[in-house]
């Protein structure tokens, strides 16, 4: 299945089975099934339809309405086969679109309203084990301190410490630039995520308190239409809590955990008042994750003119 498109509109073909098969639903209202009822189809039988992508997707609503109450097996065989299909097509055309999106000087256009995604990371803190990871997605539009801001709430850091941000097969260093440093850190609020982050450049370090050295791996994993009805970052997915600030890194962390649920540790009594009486290494719900506002936090980081 071919497409052809024309700035955010492409042209979608069916086959004459396809278009008998979605025109079995006399219920369905969405936009491309309206147009193939009024097409006229070509020589061949095929009809071709200017859609969106968000049509696309109302399109597969209602070829999954229908098989939810078709009763003829057969027919719900091929809604199932052409969900699929049609699934597979969006997918290319959400991607392609990306694409054109993040590399606007590729092809010269017409001036418009830039489409916002949302990018799809997982973050996992490397050295422990069993892992600590967060799934998260946030805005194309955000940079690199956006995306630092979202880690550390994903996380449950409490930004007391500097961090870093570097990229396979790059020198670039991204966090916050400070006197005398021997290689430049370029600011993370002056460089997106998008730069950096990509299907063809998926992975980075985030590199966060430079004492104990947390070393987390971020992985590209997917874009996706930004839901309007959403605030964004979000958290979807995540496990284990990540270890107390200052705790001296991944192997003492190790120690940490050995000595909290045993009694007969040396350390265990100290740890337990250290850490406030209780600590729960699998404690961690995704849905309780708050994202704070990183130009709050950048204000408060680089101060006010008047501050000293």
């Amino acid at each position: 299945m071919s497409t052809s498109r024309h700035e955010d509109v492409f042209e979608i073909p069916f086959t004459p089975d396809d278009v008998e098969l979605i025109l079995q639903d006399h219920t369905a209202n969405d936009a491309i099934t309206e147009r193939l009822r009024a097409a006229v189809p070509a020589g061949d039988g095929e009809i071709s339809i200017s859609a969106t992508i968000e049509e696309l997707d109302d399109l597969l609503d209602s070829l999954a309405a229908f098989a939810g109450h078709c009763d003829d097996a057969t027919a719900v065989d091929r809604l199932d086969l052409l969900s699929a299909r049609l699934e597979m097509l969006g997918r290319v055309l959400l991607l392609w679109e990306y694409a054109q999106e993040a590399a606007p000087e590729a092809r010269p256009a017409p001036r418009r309203r830039r489409r916002v995604y949302a990018l799809q990371l997982r973050i996992e803190l490397l050295g422990v084990d069993p892992p600590i990871w967060r799934r998260i997605q946030i805005s194309s539009e955000s940079t690199l301190w956006d995306l630092h801001v979202a880690i550390q709430d994903a996380m449950g850091w409490q930004d007391y410490h500097l961090h870093e941000f570097q990229f396979l097969g790059t020198n670039a260093r991204v966090g916050i630039p400070v006197e005398d440093e021997t290689l430049e850190t370029l600011p993370g609020w002056e460089q997106r995520v998008d730069q950096y982050l990509s299907f063809v450049a998926p992975l980075a370090l985030y590199h966060y308190d430079f004492g104990d050295s947390w070393l987390h791996e971020i992985r590209f994993e997917d874009v996706v239409p930004k839901d309007a009805r959403r605030k964004y970052p979000r958290c979807l997915a995540g496990a284990r809590r990540c270890p107390p600030e200052d705790c001296g890194g991944a192997n003492q962390y190790a120690e940490f955990l050995k000595a909290i649920p045993d009694p007969g540790h040396e350390e265990h009594q100290a740890y337990l008042d250290w850490v406030g009486g209780h600590f729960d290494p699998e404690a961690f719900d995704a849905r309780k994750v708050r994202f704070s506002d990183p130009r709050t936090r950048l204000k408060q980081m680089l101060g006010s003119p008047g501050d000293a």
